[in-house]
């Protein structure tokens, strides 16, 4: 078990990443070629999660397969100690769980047989204030939202965020238990863990994963500009945490507030994306119908494709700054959260910037929504930078 854990250490972050994506997206001919190319199946980061776990999350049976063919440990646990096998009867994973369960998995967590959480068993979310101790606790930027200090939660720091008051005008602020579940379901080795809310007088107390390396405004304030490897890889987190969350079924999880203060770094110098679940927080109240449905299918999922093309031009002007400095930063007129009032026109230095990426950033950041890339578009540009960059700086596709 120690050698399977150990195998990621013989293996480059950069190459971890892209093997976890590719599992994550069900992408079974790029796995597949990794693995001839000799990655081990059992490679984990930083939260410990293998292929397999992401895989069984995900739903992607010929992935499971697949791995299980390169002799995949079926037992290893991630840092919350759970195994594939936990994740797919999470997720109801029906034939993901037999395929385990028939090669040996073991589910260390819920060592019973296979069971689909129902509704009623979804709205349960049991989080106590009183089991957060903030004895030598500091504040910390982990966002945009709120306040936000370190904690002790049952023997592990956590970030405690207080959200202030103004976040209920003019909407009010709403975070139901199916929602509280929902969240705390979600896995990606680029998304920030949330653990939990607490509803206290009227404050909205959020419990998130803690991590002490702080966020990417904090490295661009100390950088000033990022070296091209540098920004590829954090380019490729953001990218790859934010298609996650925008295949979300049934509607996609919009972010709306995609900002270099709620970017954090992890132990192994990888980017999680965090205050995914702030958009979560409103709900419309119209005039004398407080307990009115919301609207219906089609307009949600109207809206939520125009919100989606705010996040890519969000990561747009995040990109840019990542490679041409605190242009940003110091420009008063510009604000990640009013997208629409920013007169932006990015300005390269030739030597510094691929084409490829120039073309992408503009693409991003088109003033016609329409015709702004996707996430899966984004990930595929950036892949193919980055490993054309890796054979040679003088190669035709950058």
């Amino acid at each position: 078990m120690e050698g399977d854990a150990a195998a990621s250490g013989d293996f480059d972050m950069q190459v971890i990443g892209n093997f976890l994506s590719f599992a994550s997206r069900g992408d079974r001919v790029g796995l597949n070629q990794m693995l001839r190319e000799g990655t081990s199946p059992n490679v984990q980061d930083y939260d410990r999660r293998t292929a397999l776990h992401l895989a069984a999350s995900e739903g992607h049976a010929p992935i499971v397969e697949l791995l299980l063919q390169y002799k995949a440990n079926l037992n290893l646990k991630d840092r919350w100690q759970r195994t594939p096998l936990t994740d797919a009867r999470l997720y109801g994973h029906r034939d993901i769980c037999r395929i385990l369960e028939v090669n040996g998995g073991k589910d260390f967590i819920h060592d019973q047989p296979l069971t689909v959480r129902n509704e009623k068993d979804s709205n349960e979310v049991n989080f106590d204030i009183s089991e957060l101790n903030t004895l030598h606790s500091s504040m910390v930027e982990q966002g945009v939202f709120g306040e936000s200090q370190t904690a002790k939660w049952r023997g592990t720091w956590v970030v405690k965020t207080v959200i202030k008051s103004h976040i209920y005008h003019p909407v009010k602020m709403v975070l139901s238990a199916k929602d509280n579940c929902k969240l705390r379901e979600l896995r990606h080795p680029n998304i920030l863990q949330f653990l939990g809310s607490i509803v206290l007088g009227e404050e909205m107390i959020l419990i998130t994963e803690y991590l002490p390396k702080g966020n990417l405004k904090g490295i661009l304030s100390k950088k000033v500009r990022l070296d091209l490897p540098t920004a590829l890889r954090y380019a490729l987190d953001i990218a790859r945490g934010m298609n996650y969350l925008h295949e979300h079924k049934p509607f996609p999880i919009v972010h709306n507030h995609l900002d270099s203060r709620n970017l954090l770094q992890d132990e192994g110098d990888h980017l999680k994306i965090g205050e995914y679940w702030v958009q979560m927080f409103y709900e419309q109240i119209h005039p004398n119908q407080e307990n009115s449905q919301r609207n219906d299918n089609s307009s949600i999922a109207s809206n939520v494709l125009d919100d989606t093309k705010k996040d890519i031009c969000s990561f747009g002007y995040i990109f840019y700054q990542m490679l041409e400095g605190k242009h940003l930063q110091t420009n008063n007129s510009f604000d990640f959260m009013h997208l629409k009032s920013v007169n932006f026109e990015p300005k390269f230095h030739i030597s510094r910037c691929p084409n490829r990426l120039k073309q992408l950033i503009a693409q991003c950041t088109n003033k016609d929504p329409s015709k702004r890339p996707t996430f899966a578009a984004v990930i595929i540009t950036l892949e193919e930078v980055s490993a054309c960059l890796g054979r040679s700086a003088l190669c035709p596709v950058c």
